[in-house]
């Protein structure tokens, strides 16, 4: 009989170590909005505000973080802003990365450097929610989202206690073939991480796997969400 338990007791073990070695667990997400396909990036970003209405209606401070050089995401939040502008989840005030190309888009917004300036938006903020106004904050995907340490998300939760929750949209690769060349690379292991981005490019690479084998639709965009953590949700949009 003992023998019997150290023998399934290896298989566990063995089992366990296969599936460590073959797919990573790590960093953890949890689906939200299937693989779909939309006409306009503004279509999708409505659609997300639709799936996170209660959850944006708990948030008065959103981080919304886009792949910097990418108009089709600025436009992605130009329709979730739209589809917000309802009295209790307006963002009355947008703050807006400086540096990114085509956020003109958001002409009313406020347009700085959010690293360099980070004490003046620390200010704007808690400003902003003493006179009840509620902030939106478009920035890069890096910045924006919780995986990440030591990034914009993290010092507004950490060191400034501010409550945030963070929604941040990236491309995704399409196929194995793709990763390679993947711009946010995942680096496993023992392996150097010089950007210090390994945990987000997982994490995209890992998401994106499970939607390899899906036909794509011409002519459309292609997008997908889930949640990484309490209130920060990633985002693999594509056209």
């Amino acid at each position: 009989m003992k023998y019997m338990y150290w023998f399934f007791a290896a298989l566990v073990v063995s089992v366990g170590v296969y599936f460590s070695a073959h797919f990573s667990v790590s960093p953890e997400f949890a689906p939200v909005l299937a693989l779909g396909w939309y006409s306009t990036p503004e279509d999708f970003g409505k659609r997300i505000y639709q799936e996170l209405k209660a959850q944006i209606a708990a948030a008065p401070v959103v981080l919304l973080g886009v792949t910097p050089n990418r108009i089709e995401d600025v436009e992605l939040w130009r329709g979730f802003l739209e589809a917000s502008n309802e009295k209790e989840n307006t963002y009355q005030v947008i703050v807006v990365e400086s540096m990114l190309p085509f956020v003109e888009i958001f002409r009313e917004g406020v347009h700085i450097q959010l690293k360099e300036e980070l004490p003046r938006l620390i200010e704007g903020i808690q400003k902003a929610r003493t006179e009840g106004l509620r902030v939106a904050i478009i920035a890069p995907h890096i910045y924006s989202t919780q995986v990440l340490k030591n990034n914009l998300a993290d010092r507004l939760i950490h060191e400034f206690k501010i409550d945030v929750l963070s929604l941040t949209v990236t491309k995704f690769p399409k196929s194995r073939n793709q990763e390679a060349d993947f711009e946010l690379k995942c680096h496993e292991g023992d392996s150097d991480d010089p950007s210090g981005t390994s945990n987000l490019g997982c994490l995209i690479r890992n998401i994106a796997r499970m939607n390899y084998r899906k036909k794509m639709e011409a002519g459309k965009y292609s997008g997908l969400m889930d949640q990484t953590a309490p209130k920060d949700y990633l985002i693999l949009f594509n056209n």
